[in-house]
């Protein structure tokens, strides 16, 4: 007979946590129990006390609309711009894993490392699109960034970095908007300085293929506050591959901007990638150095203001204690009886 484990298990309302493995918790409980205590009443005892005792352990909890949490808010504005173009699916990454692969790794690496803080997820392909607005919400933004996959080779256009201008400042626009219309709302006797800052993550391989110039950023540079371009790709390049709709199999990109039809092969452009950085005045960091990374996220903390926000959610309430009361009665008793008795 297979004993269940309870990890996760729902009975009615109540869901179940064991402290210990039920298995072993069985195993002690047993043990407790062959050391049978004289007389009927004592031994009834025993087994009620070993029996709370195994009820505790299974940590049984219940729906509770009001679980009050503490969230780190940080006052910061994180823009994600993310290159969805064919070129990101080049396999040129450390274990053959595609550039969107290590792309949406590092965003869900700063995500974790700046809890709190408001984020807003751009993409361009064929064309730009906001996929989230700035939220706060963690589970929804990494859920925009899941659904990010360059559009197939039968569509594409070529790369140009430039189609998401107009969204980027419009992203940044909402920004200075938002900051405005609360200095409106504000004490005119507060002279604090405004701590709502801006950065912006620029996530691309930095290759521009519709033999159009890469346009200059900085125009929006006094909107930008940090943050990094991040570049992904190698000299030597990688071949690009997707799932054909047409045959369902794995097909490789091909280059046919000449005269053959061989494999296309996509290598990092890091010119592009520099002036990308130099005009929005941040740095460029290759995703290969996390420690350049790393460096950047701290200096964000460094001029972020944070602050515990509690706030209540719904969730599950341990509701172990209600076994705890009646036990405590019952090991207190046979505490005083072994002390009567010696």
């Amino acid at each position: 007979m297979d004993i269940p484990d309870f990890k996760n298990m729902v009975l009615g309302d109540f869901i179940f946590n064991p402290i210990i493995p039920v298995k072993m918790m069985i195993v002690i409980c047993v043990v407790l129990l062959v050391f049978k205590r004289k007389g009927v009443i004592p031994y009834i005892r025993q087994i009620l006390t070993v029996l709370l005792l195994f009820l505790i352990n299974l940590r049984p909890m219940y729906p509770d609309d009001n679980i009050r949490v503490e969230k780190q808010k940080i006052d910061m504005n994180i823009v994600f711009v993310v290159d969805d173009t064919i070129s990101m699916l080049a396999e040129d990454q450390e274990g053959y894993e595609t550039r969107m692969d290590a792309a949406k790794a590092d965003m869900y690496y700063i995500i974790d490392s700046l809890p709190g803080a408001r984020f807003s997820v751009l993409a361009f392909n064929n064309e730009a699109q906001v996929l989230s607005p700035f939220t706060d919400s963690e589970a929804y933004v990494k859920n925009a960034i899941d659904m990010i996959a360059p559009i197939p080779s039968l569509y594409a256009t070529g790369t140009n970095i430039s189609i998401c201008y107009e969204a980027l400042d419009s992203v940044l626009t909402s920004v200075s908007i938002s900051h405005n219309s609360d200095d409106d709302v504000e004490d005119e006797q507060d002279s604090s300085p405004d701590t709502d800052r801006t950065m912006v993550f620029f996530f691309t391989d930095g290759e521009n293929t519709d033999n159009n110039t890469l346009s200059s950023f900085s125009r929006l540079s006094d909107r930008v506050d940090g943050g990094a371009v991040i570049g992904y790709g190698t000299e030597r390049g990688g071949q690009m591959h997707y799932m054909s709709t047409q045959f369902g199999t794995v097909a490789t990109v091909i280059d046919q901007r000449g005269n053959g039809y061989s494999a296309a092969v996509s290598k990092i452009d890091v010119t592009n990638l520099n002036q990308i950085a130099n005009d929005l005045n941040i740095q460029y960091i290759h995703n290969t150095d996390r420690t350049a990374l790393d460096n950047t996220i701290d200096e964000i903390k460094a001029i972020a203001d944070g602050e515990a926000d509690e706030l209540f959610k719904q969730g599950y309430s341990d509701v172990y204690f209600w076994f705890v009361i009646p036990l405590v009665p019952l090991v207190a008793y046979e505490f005083i009886s072994l002390k009567r008795r010696g």
